[in-house]
């Protein structure tokens, strides 16, 4: 029997955030959760930006973001750098050693969505995204 697509979303989604963090773990990066590797993608495109900057291009809200960041801290992926203009602004800057996850933790998560995607030839899965992003869209 076909489940609701609320159902069949929310099991994918969580297995494939599953997935990733299982193998990040087995391959060294249990420091890396799949919510890190959404802001470090965003910063290895564009480093040095604002909190409200990336907050929009993640889709997170200030409060999660802020949470997440400090995790990232932590384990030294970044750094919040404060404007030399407004106090009340700072920037997020990434680590020599975030900058150097880039190509491993990307070939990471091209590998699971190979994995996921697996008996689909590259025409479908281009496909697949791309109706995943216009549903995502027509929900904004």
């Amino acid at each position: 029997m076909m489940k609701s697509f609320t159902h069949l979303i929310t099991k994918v989604s969580s297995k494939y955030r599953t997935e990733f963090s299982q193998t990040l773990a087995s391959q060294g990066f249990s420091n890396i959760t799949p919510d890190y590797f959404i802001v470090l993608e965003w910063l290895w495109e564009e480093d040095n930006i604002s909190i409200g900057q990336l907050a929009k291009r993640t889709e997170k809200d200030n409060a999660s973001l802020s949470r997440i960041l400090d995790g990232m801290e932590r384990n030294d992926l970044v750094i919040r750098v404060p404007s030399e203009t407004d106090k009340r602004t700072y920037f997020i800057v990434l680590t020599q050693y975030s900058k150097g996850l880039k190509d491993k933790l990307s070939q990471i998560e091209a590998n699971i969505l190979e994995k996921s995607t697996q008996g689909l030839n590259p025409i479908e899965v281009k496909e697949l995204i791309r109706m995943l992003n216009h549903s995502f869209e027509k929900l904004d």
